[in-house]
């Protein structure tokens, strides 16, 4: 293995690490908040847009519309999110984080925070510069590979299910 392809290596590593911390992180946060993990991570999407649509929700967490419309209400009764008629259109909803679900997901994540702004503040100020470079272009390319295995697998399932298969008659 060269030099590069074990710097490759273990940066992929590092990644991956850091994806399986945040599952973690999102399982603890859920059993604080007294959610499940799919919930905390539609709170983090809305956290994220500021506010969704149920239909941009739906994309993000792959959730058909109903299973969103039941995640959303659930978030309602909790009292951590808001849903509101969309002013452009009747058929939409706005979803946004309500204070509480603010104050909670503030509340759960609390330490983290605290501990990577401390890593953050370890760095000179070009070496976070480079940081948060390398990070956003890491998650430019990852929610682009994502929508694409989304597309091409809405594209096959599109052809597999345009051929009945002659046994389903029989």
């Amino acid at each position: 293995m060269s030099a590069a392809e074990r710097v490759h290596a273990s940066l992929r590593a590092c990644l991956l690490r850091k994806s399986l911390a945040d599952c973690r992180q999102r399982a603890a946060a859920a059993l604080v908040l007294g959610l499940t993990p799919t919930d905390v991570l539609a709170l983090q999407h809305i956290a994220f847009a500021g506010v969704l649509t149920r239909s941009a929700l739906s994309a993000r967490l792959q959730l058909t519309s109903g299973g969103t419309s039941t995640l959303v209400q659930r978030l309602e009764r909790h009292g951590l999110v808001t849903s509101e008629p969309h002013p452009g259109d009747r058929r939409s909803a706005l979803v946004r984080l309500s204070a509480i679900g603010t104050q909670g997901a503030a509340g759960a994540y609390a330490s983290i925070v605290r501990d990577v702004d401390a890593t953050v503040d370890g760095f000179r100020p070009g070496e976070r510069a480079l940081v948060e470079a390398f990070l956003t272009r890491v998650a430019r390319v990852t929610e682009a590979r994502a929508d694409e295995l989304i597309q091409s697998t809405r594209s096959e399932r599109a052809r597999v299910a345009a051929v009945p298969h002659a046994g389903l008659w029989a």
